[in-house]
Formats: structure tokens, sequence, C-alpha cells
């Protein structure tokens, strides 16, 4: 019998040993640097800075040329000293002020010497320069805005179109009285042209009901009323006979007009300009 305490010995197969690198072969790996920075292009000097570089090498000559030369360029033509375009004056005049002679006071405020008007022809609203110190000049009151500056008393200059929803709350309160007055003061020539020829604009429309709180009944009657005696010879005629105010009536249409460019058919523009 074999001893159980005695060991033993399996011949395993062993694994091939690994070979030892050597020294001399052994090489660490090389850290990973990253992606390479790409040098950026240098920027191409401009056409300015270059003939100014230009001009440095020179002596300074250039510099000197440049210099005139934008001198010469403002003589000529008008352009600023960065070589742009030529400045345009700002028209004295708007377009929609185009042979304006006369406008109405709607607004002085005194504190800036600006007054809002109305313009006759057109009944288009502008802000006026006036002269410093002077009266309080009252609405309705004319003021020369003509081309002709000897005859400009009061305007020292046009600064633009004034817009209706920008004015203050007393100059739209005057604006209805300003226009009323405007058509009083040329009462016969509205009466003349719009009462006493105003007809029919469609099959069910007539012309007098353009005006507002006339109707169908109320057209009919003045209708009647003009036909009974011709033409209307005034104002004072036409009101009693038909029972308005044509002056207050044709008026608030020209308001009603000048609040709604949209509104059509329009009387300021089949009535404007008054002929004298």
């Amino acid at each position: 019998m074999t001893d159980p305490r005695r060991r033993r010995h399996i011949n395993a197969p062993s694994a091939p040993k690994k070979k030892e690198a050597s020294p001399d072969s052994y090489k660490m790996s090389r850290p990973a640097e990253g992606r390479k920075e790409v040098p950026k292009p240098k920027p191409e000097p401009s056409r300015s800075e270059g003939r100014q570089q230009q001009g440095n090498r020179s002596g300074g000559q250039r510099t000197g040329r440049s210099q005139g030369g934008r001198q010469g360029g403002d003589r000529r033509g008008g352009r600023n000293q960065q070589g742009g375009r030529p400045r345009q004056a700002k028209p004295e005049r708007p377009k929609a002020l185009t042979g304006e002679d006369w406008a109405r006071v709607i607004e002085h405020d005194t504190k800036e010497d600006v007054v809002t008007a109305m313009s006759e022809k057109t009944l288009g609203f502008c802000r006026l320069k006036v002269k410093s110190g002077g009266e309080l000049l009252i609405p309705s009151q004319r003021l020369y805005i003509g081309l002709d500056s000897g005859q400009r008393k009061e305007v020292v200059s046009i600064l633009g179109m004034a817009r209706r929803d920008r004015m203050s709350n007393m100059a739209k309160m005057d604006m209805p009285l300003v226009v009323q007055m405007f058509v009083e003061e040329h009462a016969q020539y509205f009466v003349d042209e719009f009462y006493n020829k105003a007809g029919p604009i469609s099959l069910k429309v007539h012309g007098f009901e353009l005006l507002p709180d006339v109707g169908k009944k109320k057209a009919s009657q003045m209708v009647e009323a003009r036909n009974a005696v011709g033409v209307f010879a005034s104002v004072e005629e036409l009101n009693t006979a038909c029972n308005i105010d044509a002056a207050e009536l044709l008026a608030r249409r020209f308001v009603s007009e000048l609040e709604d460019p949209a509104m059509a058919p329009r009387l300021t523009e089949l009535l404007l300009p008054v002929e004298v």
C-alpha cells in the first residue's frame, strides 16, 4: 500500500513561457496630441489701409494726395469725407403741399413756436415753424405758406406733414370747427358745385345721401325742394327750404373722409380745391 500522506506528483503539461522583452526592444507609445490647430488666414488689408501703408512708405506723399482728392471730391460732387454718396438736403416743402399757398391754424404751441395747420386746397395737415415771441395765432387764421418768402409774415419754415393720430386732444377738437369755418367762408361755391348739381350716384343711392344723417327720405325732400326753385340762389335759401345746416353737413362729411382715407366716394377730391 501506498502511504496516503505521500505526495502525488502529477506531470501536467505547462504553457509555453512568454519571452521577456529586452530593454532595448521596449518602446513607449506616443501620447495622443489631439487635433492639430489650423492656422487662421491673415485678413487682407482694405484698400484704404493699403493706400495708407503705401503712403507711409512713400514718405507721406500719398496721404497728401488722398486728402486733396477727397477735398476735390467734396467740391465737385458734394461727397462726404468717407467717400459715400452725396448728402441730399431735405426738401423745404413736402410733395403733399405742392401748389399750396395758404393754410389755416388749428393749434399754436407757443412754447415750441410750432403751428399745426390745415392746407386750403387739399385739407392736408402740416406743421409750421413760426416766429418766436409773436402773438397767439387763433384757430382758422390764415397763414401764407407759398414760395414767396417775402409774403411770409409769420411762417419761418415748413417742418413737414402732421398725422391726425399724433395731434393733441385740443387740435383734434378744433379741427372740425376749422373745417366748418372754411366751408362757411366758401358756402356759395359749395352750394353751386354740390347742392345744385348732386344727382344719383347709383340706381339706389343719391349724392345727398353721402351727407351724415341724410337718408333716402330726406334726400328725396331735398331734391323736391330744389326742383321747386330750380337752383338754390344762396345757402340761406337752401337751409330754409331743406331745413338743414348745409355747411355743417358738408363739413362733417369732409372730416369723416379725413379720418378714414378708405372712405369712398370722396367729396374732398370731387369738390376741392375751391375755385373762387
